[in-house]
């Protein structure tokens, strides 16, 4: 393979790289991911080990792989002078992975279909709420709550309302194992007496049918 010129101006390269240093334990980066969790998880663990600006330029490739890989390999010559220009134009070439972070407020807008399983609104929720860059425990119960189709559930925990969105997770998850074992008894049942009936019907006898005699009747005279 062709080896390419580093991207980093002659002070970068002319620092030493100390035998001590140990590889950041992270997940490569490709192309998918939050982009600026992966630039502050490598800072942090730099930063542990008391890493200079150019160590923090060099190392940064180690944790790259496939296309983030072929873009670092296509940066210009002698044209990184910081780790916070190296940074900069990572995350601006893969801004588009970046998690788009929301309010608490945005979970308000999530609703239960009509026809939506409660088991489902629960994990569509939660989906929602690792989004959520100002996460508050009251509000989001608040919202989860609102969100709920009436039903027996809501009347349910109405009688006795959860303190925390985790308590109204158990309860949603304790109401719809019984939901789904009664469903599953109900569909037990059905399929019984259908089959019951199927066999009473195999089993009923079948009318012998008599030809008529058309013949006509002998003169016993």
């Amino acid at each position: 393979m062709e080896e390419t010129e580093p991207p980093f101006a002659s002070a970068i390269m002319d620092e030493v790289m100390p035998s001590r240093f140990r590889m950041p334990p992270i997940i490569q980066f490709s192309r998918f991911g939050d982009p600026s969790e992966h630039v502050e998880l490598y800072r942090s663990w730099m930063q542990i080990q008391s890493a200079t600006d150019a160590m923090m330029c060099r190392a940064f490739s180690i944790t790259l792989s496939g296309s983030a890989r072929s873009w670092y390999q296509q940066l210009k010559p002698k044209s990184i002078s910081s780790f916070a220009k190296l940074s900069r134009l990572f995350l601006t070439q893969f801004i588009t992975g970046k998690k788009s972070r929301k309010l608490t407020t945005h979970l308000f807008t999530l609703k239960q279909g009509n026809k939506e399983p409660l088991k489902n609104y629960i994990v569509r929720f939660n989906k929602q709420a690792l989004l959520v860059e100002d996460y508050d425990n009251k509000m989001a119960l608040s919202a989860m709550f609102s969100g709920l189709k009436e039903g027996k559930f809501t009347f349910s925990i109405g009688k006795n309302p959860p303190t925390t969105p985790a308590e109204l997770i158990s309860r949603a998850q304790k109401y719809t194992n019984a939901e789904e074992f009664s469903n599953s008894c109900r569909n037990i049942q059905a399929t019984k007496t259908s089959s019951k009936e199927k066999r009473q019907r195999n089993e009923e006898p079948r009318s012998s049918s008599k030809k008529p005699d058309d013949r006509a009747p002998r003169d016993l005279s």
